[in-house]
């Protein structure tokens, strides 16, 4: 759900979708029209195609905007027939959907909204957040649910009054942010105690390790749409080859770490077309974000005691490292 652009105060359910969301500034309520605006320290905040806005419309994430609203559909499970984005989401967090049914979730990092769609499948009350313009991708692909609220806004700092939400769900994100420590430990002051989490980030040292890091300082600094021209004219000559190199047993996933494209072969079976898609997309995302920066189990598992979080279960998976657990 969007907020219209009405010039009125709204309806009773705009009113109702914006008495939720704090002003950064001073914590008070906002008000709706074609703005939000808070009264009690006259902060305005504008509300873009429908999205409330409480970050400018530049900013480090003008990638993630780029690539998401280019590829609005490729890794929708309702696109590509796979439920691909459901499995990971449900075996990575252990949830279920009579768990999440009727719960309020946070999710932090949207991007086109490939989870976005599987966590409102479930009935759960969706807040979902972005820092960048994919939160318009995300609107055009899942808007159709009542039970989704989106927000643009940095992780550092979010519109919502604290200890709000009943779980938290955030992958694809912190190994992005400009302190990954910083970004985890905000993530908690949203959720209430006894709220369930699953956050994922990059491992190192294995992430540091991949070839991709001797191309990025220079990818990083090349302008998305540039970028993106370029992943799109290599993909297609490289990623046979890397297929080729993933078919040789036993050391197959290893071999395909030679060459810099991302390769989704252990998905099971795509189509030519929805693979080479799927690796624009993802060899995009590697060599194009301004942060990246993998983290050690150890420092995860410290910050999870400094927090004081229980039943915490840090797992491999592939490449990364998935937290879960409860406030």
């Amino acid at each position: 759900m969007t907020l219209s652009k009405r010039v009125d105060g709204g309806t009773d359910t705009e009113n109702a979708w914006c008495s939720a969301l704090c002003c950064l500034r001073c914590r008070g309520p906002l008000r709706t029209g074609t703005e939000l605006r808070c009264d009690a320290c006259s902060t305005v905040y504008p509300v873009d195609d429908g999205i409330p806005r409480f970050v400018p419309r530049d900013n480090y994430a003008a990638g993630f905007g780029y690539q998401w609203n280019r590829h609005r559909l490729t890794q929708l499970d309702s696109h590509s027939g796979m439920p691909i984005t459901r499995d990971r989401l449900m075996n990575a967090s252990g949830w279920t959907v009579s768990d999440l049914k009727e719960k309020t979730v946070l999710e932090c990092g949207s991007g086109a909204g490939r989870f976005t769609e599987v966590l409102c499948e479930t009935g759960a009350k969706v807040t979902s957040v972005d820092i960048s313009s994919a939160v318009h991708a995300n609107a055009a692909s899942n808007g159709r649910f009542p039970n989704l609220r989106i927000v643009q806004a940095s992780i550092y700092e979010l519109p919502f009054p604290e200890e709000s939400f009943d779980f938290l769900f955030c992958c694809g994100v912190i190994q992005h942010t400009p302190d990954v420590e910083k970004t985890f430990k905000t993530l908690f002051r949203y959720l209430r105690p006894g709220g369930r989490f699953c956050i994922d980030v990059y491992a190192a040292i294995i992430a540091y390790t991949h070839p991709r890091q001797l191309l990025r300082p220079i990818a990083k600094r090349v302008p998305p749409a540039k970028l993106y021209a370029l992943v799109e004219r290599t993909v297609p000559r490289l990623l046979p080859l890397s297929m080729k190199l993933s078919a040789v047993p036993r050391v197959g996933q290893c071999l395909t770490r030679l060459v810099p494209v991302a390769n989704h072969s252990h998905l099971g079976q795509m189509d030519a077309e929805t693979a080479r898609n799927w690796s624009v997309l993802d060899t995009f995302d590697w060599l194009s974000p301004r942060y990246e920066r993998p983290q050690p189990r150890r420092r995860l598992e410290r910050w999870t005691r400094e927090l004081g979080l229980r039943e915490v279960s840090i797992e491999r998976h592939r490449g990364l490292y998935v937290i879960s657990g409860v406030k």
